[in-house]
């Protein structure tokens, strides 16, 4: 809990089970200057990037929004079609980083389960639980009118419902509308009308397979579909579907996935910690360094690069007005 300048004045913490039951205990509460606050404070950023990681970082942003929209893209797009070309840079290696993350990552006795607490049934409920924990728009009621794909009316339902309203969602809604004007502008190009983005089956159907696959909620799932919608409502939803991609793969995956300054020191940090103590053991030290080092590779910049070999050159010259592909 925050005070209006955000400065922490409380920790409310449920976890305070017995360790041999695996149980919730009775919920503790720690402010500044009690015995327990720098515990708290510990178990408090220890738990959260444990929860960033596996839920927003690892399932939601690689195994469902990359993974998902890659597939329907090179199952239902050729190599020519534009928007195969547009969301390329976007789906950057995304299939031999995912597969590296399933097999020597996520599954039993791999790096992760090596690394953080949960033991494999652990695992298995943090996942099945990753449907409803990840918020994004998500948790905005059908009263609101969630779920809400734009992110700028989820920040705004964000201040003035939930009260928040910080630097980082303003500069993020900032970044994610250039994304979103970015995708509609080429999309412009290329379906001059409304119309024709609705008659183009092949990229309908890598929207229609991205929200069928997605373990999001029916509501959310109809939200991003193209089925049932006018040619102007489904402009716009695509658009908001497109920016939310291009946002995470880019700015979000390195808001949830940057750890490593946090975890450098296990006594700031750690991903898992025996009752009491206030830095992880040092064999947990021992594998989130090299859990780090295996996951922070050095990647090339998704934006400001020059991806203009994926564009054919114009065989026609363009309207002096409009603004070409390559540019």
């Amino acid at each position: 809990y925050f005070d209006m300048g955000w400065r922490p004045v409380k920790i409310v913490d449920a976890g305070w089970g017995d360790p041999e039951l695996d149980s919730l205990g009775g919920t503790k509460v720690s402010r500044p200057g009690d015995p327990s606050w720098e515990e708290a404070k510990f178990r408090f950023r220890s738990s959260v990037c444990v929860l960033v990681t596996v839920v927003d970082h690892l399932w939601w942003i690689h195994f469902q929004l990359s993974n998902f929209l890659t597939t329907a893209m090179r199952e239902h797009l050729q190599p020519h079609h534009p928007m195969r070309r547009f969301l390329t840079p976007f789906c950057y290696s995304v299939i031999s980083v995912n597969d590296n993350a399933v097999w020597n990552l996520a599954r039993p006795r791999a790096m992760a389960p090596r690394c953080f607490a949960p033991t494999e049934i652990g695992f298995r409920i943090a996942f099945s639980a990753s449907p409803a924990l990840v918020k994004d728009g998500h948790e905005v009621p059908a009263a609101d009118g969630g779920p809400l794909l734009n992110r700028l009316e989820y920040n705004e339902w964000l201040k003035e419902k939930q009260g928040i309203d910080t630097e980082f969602h303003r500069q993020s809604g900032k970044m994610w509308a250039i994304l979103r004007q970015f995708a509609v502008e080429y999309m412009r190009y290329y379906y001059p009308t409304n119309k024709a983005l609705a008659c183009d089956a092949d990229f309908m159907s890598v929207i229609r397979q991205f929200s069928n696959t997605l373990e999001v909620s029916p509501a959310a799932k109809a939200k991003i579909s193209p089925d049932g919608k006018a040619d102007d409502e489904l402009f716009e939803s695509v658009a908001d579907t497109l920016a939310n991609h291009m946002f995470f793969s880019t700015a979000m995956h390195e808001q949830y996935g940057a750890v490593e300054a946090f975890v450098q020191d296990a006594s700031f940090c750690a991903t898992k910690w025996v009752p009491g103590a206030r830095v992880g053991t040092k064999q947990t030290a021992t594998a989130q360094a090299l859990l780090m080092s295996f996951t922070a590779i050095p990647m090339p910049k998704l934006m400001g690069g020059d991806w203009t070999h994926l564009f054919p050159t114009p065989t026609r010259l363009p309207d002096p007005a409009a603004k070409t592909a390559r540019q």
